[in-house]
């Protein structure tokens, strides 16, 4: 009986466990990595108060009857920039003309943003054309941070926006979880290298870069190792080298029922075989085991069953393995475009490119579907969930579906 995806899934995931392996790296490269630390403020933040406007820097009561009619005029006993602050305070019927980010003085309860403002009789006045309320204006020390406060937790992945709090609280080098080796393993006597010519019933080797991207955008360091033929000792040997070498190894090919599909029973010699088979279209040919204790995950040969496969356990086996808990891709359940009318004995994962029709998104298959079919892939937003034994399914139903990037929205 074939597994279901999620009961692959949990065995799989039950068997690998965070690296917890630390490394330093300047903020430069710490980007999409996983944060190994909590990261506390060493300061507040913003660590003065400081204004939101360019203004003038006021006592609010001075000017809490100002207005277009009846200005208020203030002396300006100064300007103050951003990084320049200004040691003496405010005192009734002056000001300090501030500029955005600058401290606000002492005494200072307000800012009066300039547009409310008009020139007074020479350069040391200004006139307010409007009241402001106490606080108005200013951005108080502490407002997004407090000393000591956890900004950023363990296990978070760094983004852009987490990149900036990192810097803003002086976290450099950045501890980050150092990313599994990941083998990437091709089996096949008709692989060739792609620089290499083509003779006869022979192919390029277009899995291990494929794999190659994916590892590397799942947050794993690939380790590429050159295509092995379909000999059990040549698969071994490689086998047992890159378990020396690596965290995580990833195979295509040989894992199905032909005579020279050999990866299975080469795991099952030399390691231990959890499971083969899934409930899956494309990818039903998947094996999970081990070699010398490093977990080792047997993908199809097909392009698209590789990648297929990859999205729904290697993936998930890298981010847990960094430590992320958050590892799912997020599901929602869209609507088709158009009819959908393949129905399967196994759960299948459609390639789908996601439209806006009427503000809304909606599901448009890839007309061919062909696990070999490589060019299929190329601009696909999400994966269709179809259950096995369902459908056809008309235009205008809804089915969950597998967001993998909103990059080619149409």
């Amino acid at each position: 009986m074939l597994l279901s995806v999620e009961e692959a899934q949990k065995i799989i995931l039950g068997s690998v466990h965070p690296l917890n392996r630390i490394a330093r790296v300047p903020l430069t490269q710490a980007y999409n990595h996983i944060l190994a630390v909590d990261a506390h403020a060493d300061t507040d933040v913003p660590p003065f108060t400081n204004s939101s406007m360019d203004g003038y820097a006021v006592l609010s009561r001075d000017v809490s009857n100002a207005s277009d009619s009846s200005p208020v005029t203030l002396a300006i006993d100064g300007v103050i920039r951003a990084g320049h602050p200004q040691t003496e305070p405010v005192v009734p019927g002056h000001c300090y003309k501030i500029m955005t980010g600058a401290a606000v003085p002492d005494t200072a309860d307000a800012v009066v943003p300039t547009e409310w403002t008009k020139p007074g009789a020479d350069a040391g006045h200004v006139q307010i054309l409007r009241p402001v309320m106490p606080n108005a204006h200013i951005r108080p020390r502490g407002e997004d941070m407090v000393q000591g406060q956890i900004v950023i937790s363990q296990g978070s992945l760094i983004t852009p926006p987490v990149l900036g709090m990192l810097a803003t609280i002086g976290l450099q080098p950045v501890p980050i979880v150092q990313a599994p080796r990941v083998a990437i393993l091709a089996t096949g006597d008709e692989l060739r290298a792609p620089d290499e010519p083509l003779p006869l019933g022979s192919i390029r080797n277009s899995n291990s870069y494929a794999l190659y991207g994916a590892i590397v955008e799942a947050g794993g360091e690939p380790v590429l190792y050159p295509p092995v033929a379909d000999d059990p000792k040549a698969i071994n040997a490689l086998f047992q080298r890159a378990a020396e070498e690596c965290d995580l190894l990833v195979s295509s090919g040989g894992v199905s029922v032909g005579d020279f599909d050999f990866v299975k029973s080469v795991i099952e010699a030399s390691g231990h075989l959890t499971l083969w088979r899934v409930n899956v279209k494309p990818g039903k040919p998947l094996a999970f085991g081990d070699v010398r204790g490093v977990p080792i995950i047997g993908l199809p040969g097909n392009p698209v069953s590789a990648l297929v496969t990859f999205e729904l356990f290697v993936r998930p086996t890298i981010r847990v393995m960094l430590g992320d808990s958050h590892w799912p891709r997020p599901c929602m359940r869209l609507p088709l475009a158009e009819d959908y009318t393949a129905v399967e004995d196994r759960r299948q994962y459609v390639r789908c490119r996601l439209l806006v029709e009427a503000q809304h998104l909606v599901l448009k298959p890839h007309l061919n579907q062909g696990s070999a079919v490589q060019s299929s892939w190329q601009d696909v937003d999400a994966l269709m969930i179809v259950p096995e034994h369902t459908g056809p399914h008309r235009a205008g139903e809804e089915l969950d579906t597998l967001l993998l990037s909103l990059s080619h929205i149409a």
